[in-house]
C-alpha cells in the first residue's frame, strides 16, 4: 500500500528513510544537470534547477528523515512528488525544448520519480533516523 489512495494496488516498498535518502540524491542530479546544460540551453538548465530547488523545498518541510522544517507530512510530500513528476515530464514542452536532446533528462525524470512515488509507502510514519 503506498499510502495515498489511487496508488494502494502498488506495494509500498520504499519507506520514509530510504525516500529522504532518494530526495536529496535528486536534487543534486538536478543542480548538476542544471550546471551542464548551462552554456548549452539556458531554458532547461532553469528547468533543473527550478526542479531541484522545488524538490529541494519538499524535502526540507516534510516531517521525515532529512526532513529539516517538518512543516508537512510525508503523505502531503507524495502529492507533491506526482505533481513534480508531472511538471519535469511538462516542461520541455511547455518551454519549447521538447525537440531538443535535453528533453530526454527530464521524461526519464519525470517517469522515475513517478516510479519511485508509486513505490513510496505514504503511510510511513518514521520521522528520525
Amino acid at each position: 500500500m503506498a499510502g495515498l489512495g489511487f496508488d494502494n494496488q502498488i506495494p509500498g516498498v520504499i519507506d520514509a528513510k530510504a525516500h529522504s535518502v532518494i530526495d536529496y540524491v535528486h536534487v543534486v542530479t538536478n543542480f548538476a544537470v542544471a550546471a551542464l546544460l548551462w552554456k548549452k540551453n539556458r531554458k532547461a538548465a532553469y528547468a533543473a534547477a527550478g526542479l531541484g530547488a522545488g524538490v529541494l523545498l519538499n524535502t526540507l518541510m516534510t516531517d521525515y528523515p532529512l526532513g529539516v522544517f517538518r512543516v508537512w507530512s510525508f503523505r502531503t510530500h507524495g502529492i507533491q512528488d506526482y505533481g513534480g513528476a508531472a511538471a519535469s515530464a511538462a516542461l520541455p514542452t511547455l518551454l519549447g525544448f521538447a525537440d531538443r536532446p535535453e528533453a530526454w533528462f527530464f521524461h526519464i525524470q519525470g517517469a522515475a520519480e513517478t516510479g519511485i512515488a508509486a513505490l513510496s509507502d505514504y503511510s510511513d510514519r518514521t520521522k528520525h533516523w
